[in-house]
């Protein structure tokens, strides 16, 4: 039997350095990440008295690239794990792949291995609008192998760069935890008795295009007519790093009912929602996973899911999490019930 085994390849512009991947993406199974494994091939001629190293870029972007100005730029670049892989300083000991990669590749051709840094998020990249240019909110990770006298003698013609994306994957805990429900009564200053909403999901874990059953009931205990309810799903993204950052709301699928309420009455309703990319908008403001190269079907991106040893304000890029919101209405001098019910958005193997 014949195991055909794909490989990525990518070399530096003066082609004096090749870097070896087997895989692109990397699942993060929050207490853990999958390592990156690879192979690089230089040329000893070359690198003659000089090093070559081996390092993780993770390129965090907090605004867009078009409102740079004044020399300021939206932007924050980390090198991490640097590895020094020629001259060998430790003995790695390769894995199956490592080892048949370089039995083809020569004497040259040194193993290596890298870990995602623990306090970042996964590879999210904001939807670009119609009326946007340049790059946008996100985070991204590239496998990067450069020659140099040391650590920081780094040269575009003598380096080589691979994207690679970190996917989060949902424990199988969670989709065997109770489906999420909640409950709200409200008062009001102008307006006598309350407003009760209870809403009910099917599941604690949905996938990008699945409908998703919810379950409304309302309680009218005021003296005035309810005549509209409102369902949605919501993304709630924030950037953690910056305290006063608020947390931005995005609304995916929304439903507008006339139910016309009357006081002392009470109602059940059914709906479907399904989490989906939105139509392009002028200005984008909805989070995918990042896409490699080629890859031309956007995807939301997934909940983000805690490593309970971390801490949420030390997270360095975009948390994402979802709600099916329902609001129902009073008026602008009364104010609106408004509930949230939490689930996640978990990605699918393969995307």
């Amino acid at each position: 039997m014949v195991v055909k085994l794909q490989v990525f390849k990518k070399s530096s512009p003066n082609n004096k350095l090749t870097l070896y991947l087997t895989k692109r993406d990397y699942f993060d199974h929050v207490t853990h990440v999958d390592p990156i494994e690879g192979v690089l091939v230089l040329d000893p001629n070359y690198v003659s008295d000089r090093n070559v190293y081996v390092q993780i870029v993770l390129t965090f972007r907090f605004g867009r690239e078009e409102d740079e100005s004044m020399g300021y730029n939206f932007v924050k670049t980390m090198y991490l794990g640097t590895t020094q892989l020629y001259p060998p300083v430790t003995c790695f000991p390769p894995s199956e792949i490592q080892r048949n990669l370089i039995s083809k590749l020569g004497n040259f051709a040194f193993p290596f291995m890298l870990e995602f840094p623990k306090l970042s998020t996964p590879s999210y990249t904001m939807m670009q609008g119609w009326e946007e240019e340049g790059r946008l909110i996100g985070v991204e990770f590239e496998v990067m192998g450069f020659v140099g006298v040391n650590e920081q003698d780094c040269h575009k013609r003598s380096s080589c760069r691979l994207t690679v994306r970190r996917l989060m994957e949902c424990p199988a805990r969670l989709f065997d935890a109770p489906a999420p429900r909640g409950n709200i009564t409200k008062t009001f200053l102008t307006c006598s008795g309350s407003v009760t909403l209870e809403a009910s999901l099917t599941s604690n874990v949905y996938f990008p295009e699945e409908e998703i059953p919810v379950q409304v009931t309302i309680k009218n205990n005021t003296t005035r007519e309810l005549k509209k309810l409102k369902v949605k799903i919501v993304q709630m993204s924030e950037v953690p790093i910056f305290s006063k950052q608020q947390v931005r709301d995005k609304t995916l699928m929304k439903i507008d009912n006339n139910i016309n309420l009357p006081a002392g009455a009470d109602t059940s309703k059914n709906y479907t929602l399904i989490p989906a990319v939105p139509s392009r908008m002028a200005r984008g403001q909805v989070f995918l996973q990042s896409e490699l190269q080629g890859n031309t079907s956007p995807s939301l991106a997934p909940s983000t899911i805690l490593n309970p040893e971390v801490d949420k304000r030390d997270l360095f890029g975009v948390h994402v999490t979802y709600a099916v919101r329902i609001k129902v209405p009073l008026g602008t001098l009364i104010g609106d019930t408004i509930l949230d019910v939490p689930f996640i958005l978990a990605v699918q193997q393969g995307q």
